[in-house]
């Protein structure tokens, strides 16, 4: 098919641009980072449920974005995540325009959310959106966009020669199917990459499969779900600065509940849970300078819409189109040292991560996958569950099928160019 076709073209085209050469001469990377608070300051429509009504109740924590900025001698590249559900169309485009004057573009600026289902809304301009994040409104995109700016430019600050870690711990205890249960897999690796400055400093940068869905729709405090929770414990440890959460492969998983318990109980025993593993495995994650910096960015192509309301019924392509808005999608990937975090605009099922270990470990490297870079095609999950019906696979895979193939195959290509 053409979308195909063209798509592979342009990972092909990836083959002809070297990869940049570390020498002995190359300087190590500096790492800074850095925070900025967008809360509302009154109540507002919260993102996350089709199903939830009127605006938000109370404040459970803080909505931030948090930003990373790792340089060498020759390029910069920041890594930006934020308490919202995705990174909307709406916000990228605004951010997009600020970027310039701090010498970024997106062809270094790394995206992901924390894909809280209890954040801020205010930012879908089509029909679906709304319904979705309530009405529209520019000054709540332009204070999520300006928060972005502030957290990078603190990030810009903070720089120093730094030495990198990493480290997978396993959480399998923590996170379910929530698609097929035990008729699937699960990706149940937390990961967590260590940063540790000339300074002394340190952060931390996580990433974990489970859906930020502790509160259900009938709960509605402004919140950044359990991702947040857990980087108030960790940044509470005296031997962590720092911390930020990015999306994992999230299609697919939820985090584990708590028997007989509330909402809040369950939020707040998997960041307990979370930040103990973190705090209790940093000290042993041995660091090491790094040089290795790069980023690249693919536009694909997808087929038309195919958007199931029942076994039998689709809707037409231009309806989709007319309701959810046509918006362009990229997979980015980033290379840090001889990790390549890969960035994907949908929920990227966790039951497709495994396929990657072959080609890493080809390469050797180690590879993280992300969700929600700034693109959102909705839910990417394997192709054997396509006529499941779950709200995943029935609703929510808007261009299937094949997709979960099709991804697989467009990741794969990219992992060789890195």
């Amino acid at each position: 098919m053409a979308y195909y076709k063209t798509t592979m073209e342009r990972i092909a085209q990836l083959n002809n641009t070297d990869m940049p050469k570390v020498t002995p001469q190359s300087d190590s990377l500096k790492v800074g980072w850095g925070r900025a608070n967008f809360t509302p300051n009154k109540p507002v429509h919260l993102a996350g449920y089709g199903d939830r009504y009127g605006n938000s109740v109370g404040l459970q924590d803080s909505l931030m974005a948090r930003a990373f900025v790792f340089e060498n001698s020759e390029r910069k590249v920041a890594m930006v995540t934020i308490d919202l559900l995705i990174v909307p169309p709406a916000v990228l485009e605004a951010l997009q325009k600020r970027l310039p004057k701090l010498g970024y573009s997106m062809k270094n600026v790394y995206l992901s959310a924390t894909h809280s289902h209890n954040s801020v809304g205010h930012w879908g301009t089509k029909i679906v959106g709304r319904l979705l994040a309530g009405s529209y409104q520019q000054a709540i995109v332009d204070r999520i966009a300006g928060a972005m700016i502030e957290a990078m430019q603190q990030a810009e600050r903070t720089k120093e020669y730094a030495r990198l870690g990493f480290q997978k711990i396993d959480a399998k205890d923590l996170v379910y199917n929530r698609l097929v249960r035990e008729k699937g897999t699960l990706d149940p690796w937390l990961r967590v990459l260590k940063i540790q400055q000339q300074s002394g400093k340190t952060a931390t940068l996580l990433t974990f499969a489970a859906h930020s869905t502790c509160f259900a729709s009938e709960q509605k405090p402004i919140s950044g779900d359990y991702p947040n929770r857990t980087i108030q414990l960790i940044e509470q440890n005296p031997k962590i600065d720092f911390a930020a959460f990015f999306a994992g492969a999230m299609g697919s998983h939820a985090p584990v509940d708590v028997p007989g318990g509330n909402d809040y109980k369950q939020l707040e025993n998997i960041s307990q849970k979370i930040s103990k593993l973190v705090i209790n495995h940093v000290d042993s994650i041995a660091t090491q300078a790094e040089q290795q910096l790069f980023m690249r960015s693919v536009k694909i192509e997808l087929r038309a819409p195919h958007v199931k309301i029942s076994e039998g019924l689709r809707l037409r392509p231009w309806l989709f189109y007319a309701l959810y808005g046509d918006y362009p999608s990229s997979i980015t990937a980033l290379r840090i040292g001889d990790l390549v975090f890969v960035g994907t605009p949908c929920d990227f099922s966790g039951e497709l991560v495994a396929r990657f270990d072959a080609i890493s470990k080809k390469k050797n490297i180690e590879t993280i996958i992300t969700s929600f870079n700034g693109g959102y095609v909705g839910y990417i999950t394997d192709d054997k569950w396509y006529d499941v019906n779950e709200p995943e696979t029935r609703h929510m895979n808007w261009f299937g099928p094949y997709n979960g193939a099709y991804f697989t195959e467009m990741i794969q290509g990219i992992l060789e160019t890195m």
